[in-house]
């Protein structure tokens, strides 16, 4: 794993308590390929995120990345517009993937799970092994969450799986602002190493809004 920092202002304190929008984006399925698998993977997602960014006017250098081989964590900057990265940059990702998809005819195919929350974060030195504080841990919960995990399963056709913390759904998705309809994301709750996550999963191929008993079973079961 290693950091990629975003480009640093002498005038600011080394140790710093800020409130951020987070990301953190896996491949699905990747211990599962060889080792030239996943390089070409790690690669095809990198392009793939670049792409979506320019896609949604974002410039993923000024992001500060915590990279590891099959995703990253990224701590947006402060003027990051998050009706734009929530509405715009997810979608786009989805789009960006299935054509790579189509285009190459990978098998398997890329596909990737992406979380979003927004709160604290302690940043140190450059030097250190990355953000520090409960968002970074919620974001990554999020992102290993079963259902999330399972949703691609569940829609097979799927590039992206998308989760977003009940913070952001409320306060970003609800505001009327955003691009993604409230009523595609369906409420999940995971238990991890015994601390509640709750979420929502965009699922914008869910038919009037109801699901039946095996999508159920698959997104809303407890881990620990």
């Amino acid at each position: 794993m290693s950091i990629i920092p975003a480009p640093p202002d002498e005038s600011e304190p080394s140790v710093r308590l800020l409130f951020r929008l987070l990301l953190a984006v896996d491949i699905q399925g990747y211990s599962a390929r060889s080792p030239r698998m996943q390089l070409q993977a790690q690669l095809d997602l990198l392009e793939a995120l670049e792409t979506a960014a320019k896609e949604a006017g974002l410039d993923r250098g000024t992001w500060l990345q915590q990279v590891s081989g099959d995703g990253e964590l990224a701590v947006l900057p402060v003027d990051a517009d998050i009706v734009t990265v929530i509405g715009v940059f997810a979608p786009a990702l989805e789009r960006v993937l299935a054509e790579m998809n189509r285009r190459d005819a990978r098998d398997p195919r890329l596909r990737a799970r992406l979380a979003f929350h927004h709160g604290a974060v302690i940043m140190g030195r450059p030097v250190s092994l990355g953000p520090a504080g409960d968002a970074p841990v919620v974001v990554s919960r999020l992102l290993d969450a079963r259902p999330l995990r399972r949703y691609l399963t569940v829609r097979p056709r799927r590039n992206v799986a998308l989760i977003v913390s009940a913070q952001v759904y409320r306060e970003v998705v609800c505001s009327g602002f955003c691009a993604l309809v409230p009523a595609h994301f369906r409420s999940i709750r995971t238990t991890i190493k015994g601390i509640s996550y709750h979420g929502y999963i965009y699922d914008p191929d869910r038919e009037g809004g109801k699901r039946n008993d095996g999508e159920n079973a698959l997104l809303t079961d407890e881990e620990t």
